[in-house]
């Protein structure tokens, strides 16, 4: 816990704490602008926190830039001193050494939780520290630590804080894993590596691959066999390259033609020109020449029509017959190696070669996409394991949360008080006060949502300001008062008016004072707030 703080510059130094409630008391008057705010505000300073300098500067600018020891106790006395003009360096005065900021944090967090490793100390308490400066006391959005804060960092937070959240933060580094070995399959894939192909594909890969090592045992047999049977594998092989060729011939043909005729609709030329018809007529002297040109203008309507279509038929086709005449090429390539080859047993050994890197390329194409198919699979499988994981931890929180609050609502106000209700939900969360929805009721409703952090969770403290209280009624803040007095872990208040409060929560407000402030006593010494 925190043991105790000093710095010259206040009007009392050292100040010192205890567990359960601690006051900084102002005046029976309720004066402003005497410091009560920025005595708090450095008690986040000396838990760590970031914003004193920035969020108090007018303290700065009239007191200077100071030093702020802080003395902490938890199996023995550790103290710290920070400073306001470097406040991301941390002097650890028993080790004579400077720590940053960010590890005299990870000091407290091993200090009051070190069983949750993925929770930081400030994420845990930065948003119970509920101080003016910090603006963060909308009791319509509690749960945000600045204002519009994203629900799914809400979320992971208040789980981390319940210690539910092991088990998505397992699944989160499945998550992590798999969609690195997604992202890397894509890579090979892009980079050019690997040819992508597609699931039809690799099916015909598959097939492909069953006549590819078909082949090769075929041919390392033969070489086993003191290649005996080498001259009719060639020869089979022949055949088979033969045969291909025949058929890509006959397609080239065939494509050939169907260019001709697309290119001949292109041109416009009409179907039955002037000197058919004069032919027709010869033979058919009856026949009607007007309706025979009707039928000539309509086709060469049509082709004008469908002349984008043809232009990207002629495409394709001349595409097609290009690769016909590259895979012809290659045919009679190969054909041309059998033929020249000088030894029949080298064509044998360079097509076993040839055969070997294509049944490579080929697993290799469809073990990746199986690889990719696999990673995708189990990514959205994670994915729905968290989902179902996370609702399920957030039901069990909410049914939690509401529970205590309803149990310190009743505290607080005794005459059958309507609890707020807190609503999880999967893009959001709502914090409902139901019917009664006045400032001072909303505000209690937030600090018993705190309060239910305090003795659910590992948050080992509160700080509320003066200004959560103002406008509740006088026996809710007594009630209150004697709810944090009750407390084992420490609560940081600033609250005036004493006098209006009865007798015995006096006592319980003088009894965890630290520090008292009025009009004539500020907490920095000086006076600016006024206009002289």
């Amino acid at each position: 816990m925190l043991k105790s703080m000093s710095c010259e510059k206040l009007i009392k130094t050292p100040i010192t704490f205890d567990k359960g409630l601690n006051a900084v008391v102002g005046a029976d008057d309720a004066h402003n602008s005497i410091g009560k705010s920025s005595v708090l505000m450095l008690i986040d300073f000396a838990f760590g926190g970031s914003d004193f300098p920035e969020k108090c500067d007018d303290v700065i600018r009239h007191v200077g830039d100071f030093k702020v020891g802080v003395t902490f106790e938890f199996d023995k006395l550790y103290s710290f001193i920070r400073d306001t003009k470097n406040p991301d360096q941390v002097y650890r005065v028993e080790e004579q050494e400077y720590v940053t900021s960010k590890e005299f944090n990870l000091f407290l967090k091993n200090k009051y939780f070190p069983e949750m490793e993925s929770l930081s100390f400030r994420e845990c308490v930065s948003g119970f520290f509920r101080i003016y400066q910090k603006d963060n006391y909308n009791d319509k959005r509690p749960l945000e630590i600045v204002s519009k804060e994203n629900w799914v960092a809400i979320r992971k937070r208040i789980l981390k804080i319940f210690g539910k959240y092991w088990t998505i933060e397992a699944l989160e580094k499945q998550k992590d894993a798999e969609t690195k070995l997604k992202n890397d399959i894509a890579g090979t894939f892009n980079s050019g590596a690997i040819k992508k192909v597609t699931k039809a594909q690799v099916k015909k890969n598959d097939l492909e691959l069953v006549g590819v090592q078909a082949e090769l045992e075929e041919i390392k047999s033969s070489l086993k066999a003191n290649v005996t049977d080498i001259k009719s594998i060639i020869n089979k092989r022949n055949l088979t390259l033969k045969n291909e060729k025949d058929r890509l011939v006959a397609l080239q043909h065939e494509l050939k033609t169907k260019l001709l005729r697309v290119e001949s609709n292109l041109s416009g030329n009409k179907v039955i020109n002037s000197q058919s018809f004069n032919s027709v007529v010869d033979f058919f002297p009856e026949i009607d020449k007007e309706r025979l040109a009707k039928v000539d203008g309509f086709h060469s309507g049509i082709t004008k029509i469908m002349r984008k279509q043809l232009q990207e038929e002629k495409l394709t086709i001349q595409e097609n017959i290009e690769t016909s005449i590259s895979d012809i090429k290659r045919i009679d390539s190969e054909l041309l190696e059998i033929v020249d080859s000088k030894e029949e047993s080298v064509y044998l050994l360079e097509r076993l070669m040839e055969l070997d890197r294509y049944e490579n390329e080929l697993k290799l194409q469809n073990d990746f996409w199986r690889k990719s198919d696999g990673a995708k699979t189990k990514l959205k499988n994670i994915k729905d394991d968290i989902t179902s994981s996370l609702y399920d931890s957030v039901a069990v929180l909410e049914g939690l949360i509401n529970e205590s609050m309803q149990s310190f609502i009743e505290k607080i106000y005794i005459e059958n008080p309507i609890p707020p209700k807190i609503k999880l939900g999967e893009t959001d969360y709502k914090f409902d006060h139901g019917d009664d929805r006045g400032t001072g009721k909303g505000f209690a409703n937030m600090i018993c949502l705190d309060l239910t952090f305090l003795a659910e969770t590992k948050l080992p403290c509160l700080i509320h300001d003066s200004l959560l209280f103002k406008n509740m009624d006088v026996p809710s803040v007594e009630r209150l008062i004697d709810t944090y007095s009750e407390s084992k872990k420490q609560i940081f208040i600033s609250i005036d008016e004493k006098s209006k409060y009865k007798k015995d929560t006096q006592v319980k407000i003088d009894k965890a004072m630290f520090l008292k402030l009025d009009e004539d006593n500020v907490a920095f010494k000086l006076k600016w707030k006024e206009n002289n």
